[in-house]
């Protein structure tokens, strides 16, 4: 029903940022999760198993989301002991953020191959796991919606994100299956802060228009709109602004904007 929490959890990127946070609120929700990573984090494994009631199941997966094969094996194999999902909250992903000119050929193939086709072999793999009424949330960004300075590549795989929801939402429909879209902006994760350390300047600026959250904030949002089968989901009030501004301003004007910002710290 519109409104509840879900009760049987898959979330990827569990181990860091809005996956480890989303895996602690589901928790302490009363859900089960079956949490899925390319690494592995033991101390938050025992830290989430004893948060977890009796009646909570916890299972884990180390897997790449690149692997379609391997992917859909294990998650076939752990499913028939954790049971069918209601939900799966797709986290896993990465940035690199460089300007066109400065990022490599290799580095922009490893964004689109984790954010997109990782993306995909998610969906494919948990859609015969889901049961009626069932949901996918798909965490894409701000940068999916608007493009950013130095996102060249990370801008077009959150695009390609937006654009394989949309789609999504009008085939999956048909199964029973909704998905909501979930467009955060800059979030104080493990990624972000890595970030940090080199960010370009116009990054910087054109990012801080949308504001950063704190990770709870923004996951208490996410699992709010999830909650309600929203298509889309946009934490943040200044993240709604820009996205409203880029919907139903002039482009010219929005455009003006971005080249002042950029031309100030290029």
């Amino acid at each position: 029903m519109e409104g509840d929490i879900s009760k049987s959890i898959l979330i990827t990127g569990y181990a860091s940022g809005l996956g480890k946070e989303l895996a602690l609120q589901y928790i302490a929700n009363g859900c089960s999760l079956l949490l899925l990573d390319v690494q592995s984090d033991n101390a938050f494994q025992e830290a989430l198993r004893a948060r977890a009631s009796m009646q909570q199941k916890i299972q884990f997966l180390q897997v790449d989301i690149c692997e379609p094969t391997t992917l859909k094996q294990q998650i076939d194999f752990a499913v028939r002991k954790f049971g069918v999902l209601d939900l799966c909250v797709h986290c896993a992903g990465i940035l690199i953020s460089k300007p066109f000119t400065h990022i490599s050929h290799s580095e922009f193939e490893q964004i689109l191959q984790v954010n997109i086709m990782g993306t995909r072999n998610i969906v494919s793999a948990v859609i015969p796991h889901l049961t009626t009424r069932g949901q996918i949330g798909l965490i894409a960004s701000m940068a999916g919606l608007t493009g950013v300075f130095g996102y060249s590549a990370y801008s077009a795989s959150k695009f390609a994100v937006v654009g394989m929801a949309k789609s999504l939402q009008l085939e999956l429909r048909q199964l029973g299956i909704d998905v909501s879209l979930i467009c955060p902006p800059s979030v104080d994760t493990p990624m972000v802060e890595k970030e940090a350390l080199k960010i370009h300047p116009a990054t910087k600026a054109l990012k801080d228009m949308a504001g950063t959250l704190k990770t709870e904030e923004a996951v208490a949002q996410i699992i709010a709109g999830l909650a309600k089968r929203k298509a889309l989901v946009i934490p943040g009030t200044r993240a709604k602004f820009i996205y409203y501004s880029e919907r139903f301003l002039p482009s010219a004007l929005i455009r003006a904007i971005g080249q002042k910002l950029v031309g100030k710290h290029a």
